[in-house]
């Protein structure tokens, strides 16, 4: 599924939609270049699920950031400091990357992509200033349709 956004509130509007399909047990790839509009796409997921937006930020530093929304947990996961897989490897990344009662979203997938079995990937890619493209594709993960 492809789609154009040209504003953040679009980007966020459309994240929120695809949340809508997403449960416990779900991993979302967030792929694309740096200011993309990964961590908006992130934003309007939590927003979804009842956690403010203002209050999301990319976990860069802090690599995993958890929320929890009533009685569901999300891991926020940003690999883009991350230098080897070992260092993934020492985060015990299998307990967060297919945790079944938690919803995953990592930032900067691609990294480790041959460490990722299965999950709904989010690629974005700049078309234009205020303009991106985001598809989305199932890897090893029940396909679901939905539209702006």
């Amino acid at each position: 599924m492809d789609f154009i956004t040209t504003s953040e509130k679009e980007t966020k509007r459309l994240a929120w939609r695809f949340a809508g399909y997403l449960k416990e047990g779900d991993l979302v790839l967030l792929e694309g270049p740096l200011g993309a509009g990964k961590t908006v796409f992130a934003k309007g997921i939590l927003k979804r699920f009842g956690v403010n937006p203002d209050k999301v930020k990319s976990p860069t530093f802090t690599v995993i950031k958890e929320y929890k929304s009533g009685s569901e947990f999300i891991y926020h996961i940003d690999l883009y400091r991350l230098r080897t897989k070992t260092e993934l490897l020492n985060l015990g990344y299998e307990d967060y990357f297919y945790s079944s009662q938690a919803l995953v979203l990592i930032e900067w997938a691609d990294k480790v992509e041959s460490m990722i079995q299965k999950g709904i990937k989010v690629k974005m890619d700049y078309v234009a200033i205020n303009k991106r493209k985001i598809k989305i594709e199932f890897k090893n993960h029940p396909e679901f349709n939905f539209s702006l």
